[in-house]
């Protein structure tokens, strides 16, 4: 049994080698696996009749988990799997401005667990690790290289992201980033791409430890939202819709009985300004929003066609 296995971290190891390229030298994949996989656990929700996987890790030895609050937060049955053990878990509190939450089990016993460390020790270049569930295979390690730190997810709470390069996928979502000493600097939400190769980002564990107390407490902390589909308008379509506005972030579609209808909003407005704020693209305006919270009102510059006016809006929680 010892020996399938390590063939199969070595399998994995070797297949990710192009992935983890020269800079991933200083960090002894197989001892981090040894290390830190007993703690990374398999999250199965259930909402609304559909199921969906996730990653979580322990971070308290007497069942205390962190996973992702886009996997757990609107579950009604969440079970988490260590090894071959399943617990019903308990969503004790999230924070979907930083996509995190945080899960209670009752284990039978004292669980291995991970710690969080800061970011201020980690640098561009540096190796790290990942452990989770991608498709549904269970605690799969990827190795990778810190490419950013600071970054920003649109829709989140801007400059809390770790951009990593390595490959990462559904099922990753709410597992650990590790150090070369096998910390959590980070919880992955999200997968992406960067000149080419597969990257993924994560939470930072600076951002990790902020929110804790909160999550301990049971705090629910949710994200704002304006109820609206859009993207970037260019100068080119502009031109082409009759719009006065050259760039901005174009309004395709309002929603039903959200912040963005109640205030009159059309598909083909541009909005240009978000509480004094410039806007010039999409990313700018989820970027504005994510600094908010539900029911604050803000501000909104609006061109419509040649008609430049203002509007108040009172945001609203994201579904």
């Amino acid at each position: 049994m010892r020996r399938a296995l390590l063939a199969t971290i070595a399998l994995v190891i070797g297949l990710l080698s192009a992935v983890a390229g020269s800079r991933a030298q200083g960090l002894d994949a197989q001892a981090l696996y040894a290390q830190a996989a007993p703690a990374v656990a398999v999250v199965q929700v259930a909402e609304n009749g559909r199921r969906g996987l996730g990653t979580a890790f322990v971070i308290r030895p007497d069942g205390w988990l962190l996973t992702a609050s886009h996997v757990a937060r609107g579950a009604e049955e969440i079970t988490v799997e260590l090894g071959e053990t399943s617990y019903p878990a308990h969503l004790v509190g999230y924070d979907a401005r930083r996509d995190l939450a945080l899960l209670r089990i009752e284990p039978r016993g004292r669980l291995a667990a991970l710690t969080v460390v800061g970011t201020a020790r980690l640098r561009v270049g540096d190796p790290v690790a990942v452990i989770g569930n991608p498709h549904g295979r269970t605690r799969v390690l990827t190795v990778g290289t810190v490419t950013e730190i600071g970054a920003t997810l649109p829709g989140l709470a801007p400059g809390i992201m770790v951009r990593f390069r390595g490959q990462v996928a559904r099922g990753n979502s709410g597992g650990p980033l590790l150090d070369a000493r096998g910390e959590v600097v980070g919880l992955v939400v999200a997968a992406g791409s960067a000149g080419g190769e597969p990257s993924g980002l994560a939470v930072s564990g600076d951002a990790i430890r902020a929110a804790l107390p909160a999550l301990l407490s049971g705090a629910r902390i949710e994200r704002a939202w304006i109820g609206i589909a859009g993207t970037t308008l260019l100068p080119e379509r502009a031109r082409s819709m009759g719009i006065r506005a050259e760039r901005g972030a174009l309004v395709l579609d309002v929603l039903a009985r959200t912040p963005a209808a109640a205030a009159s909003l059309r598909p083909q407005d541009v909005i240009v300004a978000f509480d004094g704020q410039p806007i010039r693209t999409w990313e700018d305006l989820l970027v504005a929003v994510s600094t908010k919270r539900p029911g604050e009102v803000v501000r909104l510059r609006i061109v419509r066609g040649t008609q430049v006016f203002e509007r108040s809006v009172t945001l609203g929680v994201r579904p």
